[in-house]
């Protein structure tokens, strides 16, 4: 009985120590390089460039966002019709991957903004991937969006899935 308890226990903790480990890692999974450390050599005045970039980067992505939300629920009312009209489903989806489209574009343009604010010894400690995919977790090792989460949507460079149908 205790050698059954005993060995329980030993699963349990090496269940936990490889859950713990696999957690600790989603903070570098995207980082591409310097991530954090790049932010913390940044001049003042980068960093206020930087924030200038983010904040014009978030009101934009904002829009964007917006008007995905709108599409995806003007989906669903048509999927959910009784007679649904794929003609005007189809329509929608591609109004939707129009949006997301735009957003990955801004995305990037807003990447190669930020580059061009970096000295080339910044850029090459933030290694040819960049920060990541956007400003989501603040200009941390997931750099300027998107990022490392464990939700919907594309995380670490996996394709996640798509919640437009």
């Amino acid at each position: 009985m205790k050698s059954r308890m005993s060995i329980a226990v030993l699963a349990a903790l090496f269940v936990l120590s490889l859950s713990v480990a696999a957690y600790a890692q989603r903070g570098a999974c995207c980082a591409g390089g310097g991530g954090p450390a790049v932010w913390n050599e940044l001049s003042p005045e980068q960093k206020q460039q930087a924030s200038a970039l983010r904040t014009e980067f978030m009101k934009k992505q904002e829009a964007v966002r917006s008007q995905m939300a709108q599409k995806r629920i003007e989906l669903q009312e048509l999927a959910s019709k009784d007679k649904a009209d794929e003609a005007a489903i189809e329509k929608k989806r591609q109004e939707i991957w129009a949006l997301q489209d735009q957003a990955r574009d801004e995305r990037r343009a807003m990447g190669t903004k930020f580059r061009a604010l970096l000295t080339p010894e910044q850029r090459q400690k933030l290694g040819p991937v960049g920060m990541g995919m956007g400003f989501g977790r603040g200009a941390g090792a997931c750099g300027f969006g998107a990022g490392c989460g464990g939700g919907p949507g594309r995380g670490c460079g996996g394709p996640g899935f798509s919640s437009t149908l």
